[in-house]
């Protein structure tokens, strides 16, 4: 029992913890309720992949620290105990050989460590071990969780070196709006866009068959599979669709999560998009081809501006390393964020087989619901957890919707860091009720007015129609399926550099983002116009 307390409690945030230190709610990347298993591999991946991480990177940071309150994570910014100038100093010399490399360095990462894990893990499905052999894969499998999240953040933190970008741009100009830089590193193919591009490409073959296109328009929301499977032309389409998700499948409602279906598992949830595709006209080739053309034609403008030099040289040579490196944000996620957790859940789901045959409980979805320790106690020593599984889950319903305090402690004095800032967002609400705004970052260019659907989750994706103006609290990659179907959009949270952002620009949407109001002050049907040029949103008619 001390060893279950133990690991138990070092992911749980104490009361101690939120007296003692300053805990924020991750709601850009993990706003979500997570399962207490999930949590058993996130919450340590985090912390100890972070420590790992800024000290080989020699970080003005020492770690985050992840901890679960109300089944959320909460994370704390642990600071660099040394001199703060001595260590950038020292981070900005670490992190600079590797920024021409940062592709090359990921490609790389992903081919002599991921996907070799990934396909020994999916080759431990179709084996058979003993219990204590089982023990050790998990706990395999709980180390490697630790060693790709100290990756991922060797990946992506060397890309904020890039913002080094708007100093140059500021002295080279003298102008003080630089995140216009941000428009010369659009048209960046990512895996996010490949996928969106995949399933656009697929709604274009269904269209012109009828057999297939009557498929969909019969199904009405759900058994495309069933439909498609009893005509030819239909399960040719399938063939292609599950050698698409084959390469693309590995996403779910959220990307941070053991307990929700893949798109690999699901095909209907990738058949439901196609059927929206379906009913708009939209060549994604050619769209994406123009987001190409116009920062070509921004960035030869913008290079015409700066005045000859070493200056423009260096900027000049840092924008082409950006620019070969930008789609490392949505290309990580879809290598660590989404498939890490999807292989995990094909592997866990396994051991839940065999626990159910055990009589550890009556579902192999129930294994989400035990913590990491649990879990180990019940495959050498399997007992009935049925009890502790239905209470855990019932818990779990109930914080799902609790509204949780965005954090807890003491904010420390000073300003928001501009790295962190760029990705997280975190400037208090700015609404006007006479005026009827409020602000938020100026995220993409452009004005937008449409109609607002609030978007929860994504299960409410069903109800985005064309030209719609999202409005969410966040957006992760599997978002990306709407951005070609919505007009704008408006989050609660992150900064310029968050998903949302860096999304929106690529497919050339007005967007507002880390606004902190905007699911609370908007609701379904109000129209509303975006102003993602001045980060403004005006509302008020309904």
């Amino acid at each position: 029992m001390l060893i279950k307390e133990s690991f138990q409690n070092e992911l749980i945030l104490s009361e101690q913890d939120k007296q003692t230190g300053f805990w924020v709610q991750d709601d850009v990347h993990l706003a979500h309720a997570l399962t207490p298993l999930f949590a058993s591999f996130m919450v340590p991946a985090v912390t100890e992949g972070t420590k790992a991480a800024f000290a080989n990177m020699k970080m003005p940071l020492t770690q985050f620290r992840f901890k679960l309150a109300d089944s959320r994570v909460y994370q704390q910014n642990v600071p660099f105990p040394g001199d703060f100038e001595e260590r950038l100093e020292a981070h900005k010399a670490a992190v600079k050989p590797l920024l021409p490399v940062l592709k090359a360095r990921l490609q790389r990462i992903v081919d002599e460590e991921l996907m070799p894990f990934y396909h020994r893990l999916d080759a431990y499905r179709s084996m058979k071990f003993d219990a204590a052999e089982t023990a050790e894969k998990i706990k395999e499998l709980h180390d490697f969780y630790k060693r790709a999240w100290q990756l991922h953040f060797e990946i992506v933190m060397p890309r904020t070196g890039f913002m080094a970008l708007e100093q140059l741009y500021a002295q080279l100009t003298g102008e003080t709006d630089t995140t216009v830089i941000y428009d010369l590193l659009s048209g960046v193919m990512n895996k996010s866009l490949e996928t969106d591009r995949e399933l656009w490409l697929l709604a274009g073959l269904a269209k012109q068959s009828r057999e297939v296109a009557a498929c969909f328009a019969e199904a009405d929301g759900s058994g495309y599979m069933e439909r498609l499977a009893s005509c030819a032309e239909g399960a040719a389409f399938l063939e292609k669709l599950l050698g698409v998700l084959d390469v693309y499948g590995y996403r779910c409602a959220n990307s941070h999560e053991f307990s929700d279906e893949t798109w690999i598992e699901n095909p209907e949830q990738a058949l439901r998009i196609i059927t929206s595709y379906m009913g708009k006209d939209y060549d994604f080739d050619g769209e994406f081809a123009q987001t190409v053309e116009k920062r070509k034609e921004r960035t030869a403008e913008a290079y015409a501006k700066l005045p000859d030099g070493e200056l423009k040289q260096t900027f000049v040579m840092m924008h082409e390393w950006a620019l070969d490196c930008w789609g490392l944000d949505e290309d990580h996620h879809f290598y660590i964020d989404a498939m890490l957790p999807a292989k995990s859940r094909h592997f866990l789901l396994s051991v839940g087989e065999s626990l159910v045959e055990q009589g550890v409980f009556s579902s192999r979805e129930d294994i989400c619901y035990l913590y990491l320790d649990e879990l180990l106690e019940a495959i050498v020593s399997p007992s009935s957890l049925q009890s502790i599984v239905d209470q855990r889950k019932a818990e779990y319903e109930e914080n799902k919707r609790k509204q949780v305090p965005p954090f807890y402690g003491t904010p420390p004095q000073g300003g928001l860091d501009p790295a962190l800032e760029r990705i997280f967002g975190g400037k208090p609400p700015e609404i006007e009720e006479k005026e009827m705004t409020f602000k938020g970052y100026a995220a993409s260019q452009g004005i937008y007015t449409g109609t607002v659907k609030v978007v929860r989750g994504p299960e409410d994706f069903v109800k985005v129609k064309q030209g719609d103006v999202l409005v969410c609290k966040t957006t992760t990659p599997p978002w990306t399926v709407l951005f070609s179907v919505v007009g704008a959009i408006v989050t609660d949270a992150g900064g310029i550099l968050s998903h949302a952002g860096t999304v929106a620009r690529e497919y050339k949407l007005p967007a507002v983002v880390g606004c902190k109001v905007a699911t609370t002050v908007l609701q379904d049907g109000d129209k509303v116009t975006v102003d993602g040029t001045q980060g403004v949103v005006h509302f008020g008619e309904r």
